[in-house]
């Protein structure tokens, strides 16, 4: 069965701006600082999350995932599914941190590494280490610099597991926000594959600071 014990990383509440390909690379805080604050973004949301996963190689195991994702400015993000099977346990919370960017400068150091090229144009590489010095996780970021947005980010996890995800993006009003991925995890005893939506998007609306509680663990 898959298992999902470290739930680390952030992707998400991206903002748009314009870039400049070709130009000198910037500084790595500065690549973070453009990721959170290039663009207005919703005060709050909420979005009806789904998640569908199938794990490679017999017994072909699929998992279906229903639930809500809330934010709340300024870095403030949780996914709560229902009916999580135990041994996933841990998959809502490393789910919302992969789509959280803006709380990516409070957790995480950066550098850049070597620019990659990604859909015929080039990416940042920013490479992520948590300032937290008891854990080993480390992740890198492909970051396109035209749009300011998180393309595609690999994390390499504590325990022998590896996520990769690759995320689209639509427009709620002004606001530019996470509407798809493309999951893949690889772990010691399982490999599985999948893709996760959010929808129907309702922004700047009342939320209940309780469901955040214990969010980040």
């Amino acid at each position: 069965m898959l298992k999902i014990c470290t739930p680390l990383i952030g992707i998400g509440i991206l903002s748009l701006a314009a870039g400049t390909a070709g130009a000198a690379a910037p500084r790595a805080d500065t690549v973070m600082t453009n990721l959170v604050q290039a663009a207005p973004r919703p005060h709050t949301f909420e979005a009806n999350t789904s998640m569908q996963l199938k794990k490679r190689g017999f017994p072909w195991t699929n998992v279906a995932l229903q639930g809500k994702s809330y934010f709340a400015a300024p870095d403030h993000l949780v996914v709560k599914f229902n009916k999580v099977p135990g041994y996933m346990h841990a998959l809502p919370s490393a789910y919302a941190k992969i789509i959280n960017v803006a709380a990516w400068p409070n957790e995480y150091d950066a550098t850049l590494g070597p620019e990659q090229p990604v859909n015929g144009h080039s990416d940042y590489t920013l490479l992520l280490k948590p300032k937290d010095p008891k854990s080993g996780d480390r992740g890198v970021a492909l970051v396109d610099p035209a749009s300011w947005t998180v393309e595609k980010v690999t994390w390499n996890l504590s325990g022998g597991v590896t996520l990769t995800m690759a995320e689209d993006y639509s427009n709620v009003g002004s606001y530019r926000v996470p509407a798809s991925q493309t999951l893949s995890v690889h772990t010691p005893y399982a490999t599985a594959d999948g893709t996760a939506k959010l929808q129907d998007y309702r922004v700047n609306v009342p939320i209940d600071r309780n469901v955040f509680a214990n969010a980040r663990q």
